[in-house]
């Protein structure tokens, strides 16, 4: 009777022990499924972002997870282009860093050409649309952006993750997303001017599947991209 009642108390525990490992799956797994149906396109105001998310879709993507960085790969460095910008603003080094950090993707991103549509942040698992009020940038989040060319003849929906932001060193990564038209880097850095002021600079290593957009299109357009971005950058901090 008692090593029946021993053996009855071990299984029971097994299967109570089973069961909360199973509970504890299903949770994880439902916090970190959330799908690309779940972005409420009524809150994204740009044609082309919502386009692209619907693409993602049809490729087969079914949840944010799934979106993976396609980034520069410095082993095959000879197939990318490389681009460099470099502007300066009117503030000490460390509190442009602060500042920098803290800005709203919707202030940031709101110029006449690059226009902010939403973010997805990995750590939080949480979709926030232009309206909402979100700042502080990190590693994992995905931005969802509108590039306006030719004065709005032609609209492209862009995505790009950050992979990387270096306290260290003052530098942001953000890559583009797989399946699209564009893989590679773009890395923001600050460097410390002699006259004290913050020097920020754009390194952007990228290739396209199409060499004409490579090498004719994209630089300059990504050109004008990144001076309407440093404007807003250097407006938003010399301001406040």
């Amino acid at each position: 009777m008692s090593t029946f009642f021993l053996i009855w108390c071990n299984s029971r525990r097994i299967f109570l022990f089973f069961l909360l490992v199973s509970f504890m799956v299903q949770c994880n797994l439902s916090f970190a499924q959330l799908s690309l149906t779940q972005v409420n396109l009524d809150r994204v105001q740009q044609k082309k972002v919502k386009e692209l998310v619907q693409k993602q879709s049809l490729n087969g993507i079914k949840y944010f997870d799934d979106l993976m960085p396609s980034c520069y790969n410095e082993q095959d460095s000879l197939k990318y282009s490389f681009q460099r910008s470099t502007n300066v603003i009117r503030e000490v080094i460390q509190k442009v860093w602060s500042k920098l950090k803290a800005l709203r993707p919707r202030d940031e991103y709101s110029g006449k050409m690059v226009t902010f549509g939403f973010l997805y942040s990995k750590r939080l698992n949480q979709i926030f649309y232009a309206d909402d009020d979100y700042k502080d940038i990190e590693e994992g989040e995905i931005y969802f952006l509108n590039l306006k060319l030719l004065g709005g003849i032609k609209n492209i929906g862009v995505a790009l993750e950050v992979t990387k932001v270096d306290e260290e060193n003052k530098t942001i990564e953000l890559c583009y997303l797989n399946n699209g038209m564009t893989e590679g880097t773009q890395v923001v850095k600050l460097a410390e001017t002699n006259e004290g002021n913050t020097k920020i600079i754009q390194e952007t290593r990228y290739r396209n599947k199409s060499k004409f957009r490579e090498k004719k299109l994209y630089p300059f357009f990504h050109q004008r991209a990144v001076n309407e971005l440093h404007n807003n950058i250097r407006r938003l901090i010399e301001e406040n």
